[in-house]
């Protein structure tokens, strides 16, 4: 159809609000859905933190029942109370851990993924480098064989979905936070002792773990090594 010259109708302004409009209408269906928490991996075996003695993986165990622990009595920050009105607080700490342990039974390095927020650990995969961490480490930190590697990440996207802007200054907070927890988990654990670790391979521990470095960030790791 066209319109002649004089017509007070303007076909390019409304195929502009209608696309404008339907803009719109997708992030308010955004804002609208419920954010979860925490990561699922679909069919993957779950786990109590208390079974994983039987999977041969006691460090995992050990340190994610002191974090609990100490999660229970843990101060949250200053401004905890005034992010009520913008977001579920009690999802504040959701951040991402993964465990990558070898078995005392098989004798193979798997992944766990754990949800501080949920409590549950799920059974990611098997790496099928037996020296993986050669990739993801500088040589000098001196990794050793049996070792548990522990990777603090965060949703950027979750969190900024929930407090805007301020999301990724919670993830910077809460992750220096977590890792101050772990670090007094295992202090106050006694199996096994912290290794410092300035740094790792961004590119490598992404690969590892399955993340994409842009959503999913990892923040920090741990080494934990165990009572010889």
């Amino acid at each position: 159809m066209t319109y002649h010259l004089n017509s007070n109708h303007y076909p390019q302004l409304d195929v502009l609000t209608r696309s404008r409009m339907n803009m719109l209408k997708n992030l308010f269906m955004q804002m609208n859905q419920v954010v979860t928490p925490a990561k699922r991996y679909y069919a993957a075996e779950r786990f109590k933190a208390d079974e994983l003695y039987q999977e041969g993986h006691p460090y995992i165990a050990e340190l994610i029942a002191s974090l609990e622990k100490l999660q229970r009595t843990a101060v949250p920050f200053w401004d905890f109370e005034s992010l009520n009105n913008l977001g579920p607080t009690d999802k504040l700490d959701a951040l991402d851990l993964y465990f990558l342990s070898k078995s005392q039974t098989g004798g193979n390095y798997e992944l766990f993924y754990y949800s501080p927020v949920e409590k549950f650990v799920e059974y990611v995969k098997e790496e099928e480098d037996p020296r993986w961490w050669s990739k993801a480490y500088d040589k000098s930190l001196e990794f050793h064989d049996g070792d548990l590697a522990l990777f603090i990440t965060a949703n950027m996207n979750r969190s900024i979905r929930l407090f805007g802007e301020r999301g990724y200054r919670l993830c910077m907070l809460e992750g220096g936070r977590l890792t101050e927890r772990l670090v007094r988990s295992s202090q106050e654990g006694g199996g096994s002792s912290l290794v410092p670790v300035m740094t790792f391979y961004d590119k490598p521990v992404q690969e590892l773990l399955g993340v994409d470095g842009y959503y999913d960030v990892v923040l920090s790791s741990l080494i934990f090594r165990g009572e010889e």
